[in-house]
């Protein structure tokens, strides 16, 4: 499988900078409890071993839909609460207002600024502008794993949490919202839920 990256491509210093924004705005950014601790490892041996878990598969979907995951049909129920998989990406800075018409990419920290300095480093190809708003998105266009095949659903099965993670400061987890029965679409929802990465940034 092409995408087998486990987590997010990150640049420190972007991290930092993400770190600084969350804690300025005091996002709450609650970390990883036990369950996901402990699930994750063996779910990332997987992905960097074979890029696709075992006890999912990818199919086709109808028309112009693309693909989608499903838990294998032989697999065990995964229940409630157990950790699927980090969203992994690549950790891009971008001016805000910038188009990305990506069907792969979140946003992790919107609408801050940056210093001369910062602006000098991250883009350099535009001249200074100290009221120029950037985000930081998450994009797996390029580089990422099988959750970029989780397809939309306003009735999800998994949601996003935004966590703690060691080594990260913050991370987007795929987690079960309720048992997954075999052979069942993996499905989460891209709007707002309390719980969700989107509702905890408020977004």
């Amino acid at each position: 499988m092409k995408f087998k990256l486990k987590r997010q491509k990150a640049n420190k210093s972007l991290l930092d900078i993400c770190s600084s924004i969350i804690k300025k705005n005091e996002i709450d950014v609650p970390r990883a409890g036990p369950k996901i601790v402990k699930g994750l490892p063996p779910i990332l041996k997987e992905i960097e071993e074979r890029g696709l878990p075992s006890s999912f598969v990818i199919k086709k979907l109808k028309g112009k839909l693309g693909y989608g995951v499903f838990l294998h049909p032989k697999a065990a129920p995964i229940l409630k609460g157990t950790p699927i998989a980090p969203y992994a990406g690549e950790v891009i800075l971008r001016p805000q207002h910038e188009e990305d018409d990506s069907d792969y990419t979140f946003s992790l920290v919107s609408g801050f600024h940056l210093t001369r300095e910062e602006q000098k480093r991250w883009d350099p190809n535009r001249p200074y502008h100290p009221r120029r708003l950037y985000s930081i998105d998450l994009d797996a266009e390029k580089v990422g794993n099988f959750t970029r095949f989780i397809n939309h659903s306003e009735s999800p099965n998994i949601e996003a949490h935004f966590l703690k993670t060691s080594p990260f400061p913050f991370e987007l987890i795929y987690v079960a919202k309720k048992t997954i029965l075999p052979g069942e679409q993996l499905l989460v929802c891209y709007e707002g839920e309390d719980k969700s990465y989107w509702g905890a940034l408020k977004i």
